[in-house]
């Protein structure tokens, strides 16, 4: 028994002593980084980042003071070096849609070396000013305002999915430049979509409920331009999904949001916005392939502005390429969906498709090495594959 113990006793010892010195190794990390974060590292968070990581924010990290940032140091490295920050999935040159958030060549640099080099504070009077949550509407006021009903996530429940029936209360039909959402609890709410809500006939005859907006943290809305906008009906309802999910800070606790959906008028709209469904035939779904290409073909002139992933497998990498009649092909997209970050991506330029034209999409999966879990009882190859274009007709 004695020895038993002075064993115990003795590598209770070393272990203190090995994870002292771990403890002494990483308080005095040598600093080799040119850049500091008062000088370098906060004014890119405060531009890039504080949208979502910021007090009250979305992320589950305030990164707007050097106290907040530097715990995080080796995540922001990892996260970087992995591209799930900023959250931006297409492979496809980002300087071909409008909505692209890519950090530039310089900020991916001075983050890492901050990050790797001893995350140094700088000249300590220079302290950045406080940063707080922005709770405005980056287009400005809305022309309408539609407060939704309160939700409650329990303390019991991590996430949620909540829908929402609401009426703008259009007499006559309204045409829209935008739709944006602004969270009421912003620590809550991770994404929502905003469309029309149609009848069975027109489901059936489009194969897609027109989407006028699909939301996250820390994207601005798209306006459209010209004289495209989404067309509401007379009378028309809207559906409101908001999904929402706790981070650690919440967890056991309850939470409540209300959030408020904007409406932009368009001045001088006449041309619609309409949706074109990319989705395979049924011997495409039946064959459960790691790889399936199928095709569509374009029935009249249209130009193409942005296209939106409705549903897909894990771990999937999603290509659609245009193919014109005298057989020219150009890329629209090729991009890895995240179920998490749901995202309507708008081309820079409207894409000319000309009638004739063949839409081909292939969906590769990657089951061996998952990076998402699929849906408990399904197939991580079964999953359905459902993209909507957004196109108007060619002037």
């Amino acid at each position: 028994m004695g020895r038993a113990h002075h064993t115990t006793v003795f590598l209770a010892l070393l272990f203190m002593a090995v994870t002292l010195g771990v403890e002494r190794g990483r308080a005095h990390k040598p600093i080799t980084s040119p850049f500091t974060y008062n000088e370098d590292v906060f004014p890119i968070v405060r531009d890039r980042c504080a949208r979502c990581h910021v007090p009250e924010g979305v992320a589950p990290m305030s990164l707007v003071t050097y106290e907040d940032t530097v715990p995080w140091g080796e995540s922001i490295r990892v996260e970087l070096l992995a591209g799930h920050m900023p959250p931006w999935s297409v492979d496809t040159a980002a300087a071909r849609f409008r909505n692209a958030q890519p950090l530039s060549a310089r900020e991916m640099n001075v983050l890492l070396t901050w990050a790797t080099g001893g995350t140094p504070l700088g000249n300590p009077d220079t302290t950045p000013m406080p940063v707080t949550l922005d709770r405005r509407w980056p287009l400005g006021t809305p022309d309408v305002e539609l407060q939704l009903r309160e939700f409650t996530l329990s303390e019991d429940k991590q996430e949620d999915t909540a829908e929402f029936l609401v009426a703008p209360g259009f007499r006559e039909r309204r045409w829209l430049r935008a739709v944006d959402l602004l969270p009421g609890t912003a620590a809550m709410v991770r994404a929502a979509t905003v469309q029309i809500r149609s009848n069975a006939d027109d489901a059936a005859t489009t194969g897609v409920e027109p989407m006028l907006a699909v939301w996250l943290p820390a994207d601005d809305p798209v306006p459209a331009e010209g004289t495209a906008g989404f067309e509401v009906p007379a009378g028309a309802e809207l559906v409101v999904r908001v999904r929402y999910k706790k981070t650690w800070q919440y967890e056991r606790k309850t939470m409540t949001d209300r959030s408020t959906v904007g409406l932009y008028f368009a001045r001088e709209a006449s041309t619609p916005i309409r949706a074109i469904a990319l989705t395979p035939g049924a011997a495409a779904q039946a064959a459960d392939a790691r790889r399936q290409t199928y095709r569509q073909t374009i029935t009249e002139d249209v130009r193409a502005l942005a296209i939106y992933p409705v549903d897909h497998p894990p771990n999937a990498r999603i290509v659609v390429t245009a193919i014109a009649a005298h057989g020219a092909r150009r890329e629209l997209i090729a991009f890895h969906p995240h179920r998490d970050w749901p995202r309507r991506y708008w081309f820079q330029e409207p894409i000319p498709l000309e009638r004739g034209a063949t839409l081909e999409t292939t969906v590769t999966i990657d089951d061996e090495s998952p990076v998402l879990p699929p849906a408990p009882g399904a197939s991580p190859r079964s999953a359905p594959v459902r993209l909507t274009l957004n196109v108007v007709p060619a002037r």
